[in-house]
C-alpha cells in the first residue's frame, strides 16, 4: 500500500512537471510575441506575433510548478490563506528563476534572457514586473495542480480559477 501511494505521488509529480513545463514554453512564446521581442530581426514586424523560447525553460517551468504543486500536497501549506500560499509560491519561483539565470546565463553564457536594460533588475536575471507575474502565476499553478489532481486521481474538485483569485484578495 505504501508503495502504491509513493508511485502515485511520483507519477503525479511527473505528469505535473511535463504539463507545466509545456505550458511555460507556450507562455514564454506568447508573451514574447506580444512583446515584439523579435522586431527588427530579419525584417519581422511587431504584428507578426513571432515569439521564441529555449527548451531549458521547459525544465525551469516544470520544476517551479512541481515545487509549488508539492507544497500544495501538504496540509501545512494548503491550509494557509491564499495570499500566504502565493507569497511562498511566488518567492520560490523567483528564487528558481534567479538561480537558473545565474547558472544558464552568467555561468554557461547561454544568454536565454537578459533584463539588464529593464529598470529594477537584479544581475540582469530578475526584473520587477516578471517577479510580480510569478506571484500571480502561482495562483494559477495552485489551481491547475488541484484541477490535475482531481482529473487524474479523483481528488476533490477545485473551485473556479476566479474563486482562487477572490480568495487571494480577501486577505482573511
Amino acid at each position: 500500500m505504501t508503495h502504491n501511494k509513493s508511485s502515485h505521488y511520483w507519477k503525479n509529480k511527473l505528469i505535473h512537471f511535463i504539463f507545466f513545463g509545456s505550458i511555460y514554453l507556450n507562455v514564454e512564446i506568447i508573451t514574447r510575441a506580444f512583446g515584439g521581442s523579435l522586431v527588427g530581426y530579419n525584417g519581422i514586424s511587431k504584428w507578426s506575433l513571432c515569439g521564441w523560447t529555449s527548451l531549458w525553460m521547459f525544465l525551469v517551468g516544470g520544476f517551479c510548478a512541481a515545487i509549488v504543486g508539492s507544497l500544495n500536497d501538504k496540509p501545512r501549506y494548503y491550509n494557509l490563506k491564499m495570499w500566504q500560499q502565493v507569497i511562498i509560491g511566488g518567492s520560490l519561483i523567483t528564487a528558481v528563476e534567479l538561480l537558473a539565470g545565474i547558472f544558464f546565463n552568467l555561468y554557461l553564457h547561454l544568454n536565454l534572457w537578459n533584463y539588464s536594460s529593464i529598470r529594477f533588475n537584479f544581475l540582469g536575471q530578475l526584473c520587477l514586473h516578471n517577479c510580480i507575474a510569478w506571484y500571480l502565476l502561482s495562483v494559477v499553478i495552485i489551481w491547475l495542480d488541484d484541477a490535475l489532481s482531481h482529473y487524474y486521481y479523483d481528488d476533490e474538485k477545485p473551485d473556479t480559477l476566479f474563486s482562487y483569485f477572490v480568495k487571494l484578495f480577501k486577505l482573511q
